[in-house]
C-alpha cells in the first residue's frame, strides 16, 4: 500500500470501483498488478501531464492519477460512454483527485485533437481494433521523451498484432511487451540528444 503516494480517500475508491468493476459486465479494468505497475511507472518517470484513452469507470485512471498527482501533475481520460464518464467524475471527486483529473466524454476520433499536449505519459486502453487509430492521433501530442502504455497485448493479440509491429519497426520508438496482468506493451519516444558546448566539453541534455 502507497500510503505516501495514495492517500485514504483515494484507496476507498480504488477498492470500490474494484468491487464494481467485479459485478458488473459493462466494465472492464486493468488488474490490480498492472495497475500497481502503471502507478510505480509514473512515479519512476516523474511524468507530469498524462492521456489516457478508455475511462470505463474510472479504476486505471485513479491509479495513474494519484501518481501524477503525487508529481504535481495532471490526467486527461477520454470515455465515449456518458453515464461512465459522469460516474467517474463523482469517482474523482471522492478520491480527492478533482484537480487532478479531467475526464473528456467523446470519442478520442473527435476529441484528441483538441487536447492541449503535450502529454509525457499516455496510457491506451479503449476499443482495440482502434489503437493504431489512437497512436496516429496521440503522436504530434506526444513530448519529448515520452512513454505509451498500451493495455492487453497478449489477451487480445490478434486484434493488436498490427499495432504492435507498427510500433516496434516504427524508427521513434524503442517498445518490449512485458509480462505482466494481461500484456503491456510499454513503447518509448526516442528524440535525439541535445548537445551544449561548455569549457569543459559536451553537455548531453535530455
Amino acid at each position: 500500500m502507497c500510503t505516501s503516494t495514495i492517500t485514504a480517500a483515494t484507496w476507498n475508491e480504488i477498492e470500490r470501483v474494484g468491487r464494481l468493476v467485479a459485478e458488473r459486465d459493462d466494465a472492464w479494468a486493468i488488474p490490480r498488478v498492472s495497475a500497481e505497475f502503471l502507478h510505480t511507472l509514473v512515479l519512476a518517470g516523474g511524468y507530469r501531464r498524462g492521456l489516457e484513452i478508455g475511462t470505463s469507470y474510472g479504476y486505471s485512471a485513479l491509479w495513474i492519477g494519484a501518481a501524477l498527482a503525487h508529481n504535481g501533475g495532471l490526467l486527461t481520460t477520454i470515455e465515449m460512454n456518458a453515464a461512465k464518464a459522469a460516474l467517474s467524475r463523482e469517482t474523482f471527486r471522492r478520491a480527492g483527485l478533482a484537480q487532478a483529473l479531467t475526464v473528456v466524454h467523446g470519442r478520442a476520433e473527435d476529441v484528441v485533437a483538441g487536447l492541449e499536449g503535450p502529454f509525457d505519459f499516455v496510457f491506451l486502453d479503449a476499443e482495440k481494433s482502434g489503437t493504431r487509430g489512437y497512436f496516429d492521433l496521440v503522436f504530434p501530442k506526444l513530448a519529448h521523451r515520452a512513454t505509451i502504455v498500451t493495455d492487453n497485448v497478449t489477451s487480445h493479440e490478434a486484434e493488436l498484432t498490427e499495432f504492435v509491429a507498427h510500433i516496434r519497426a516504427h524508427p521513434r520508438f524503442c517498445s518490449v511487451l512485458l509480462p505482466i496482468g494481461s500484456g503491456l506493451e510499454v513503447s518509448v519516444k526516442l528524440d535525439p540528444f541535445a548537445t551544449t558546448v561548455t569549457l569543459d566539453g559536451a553537455d548531453w541534455v535530455i
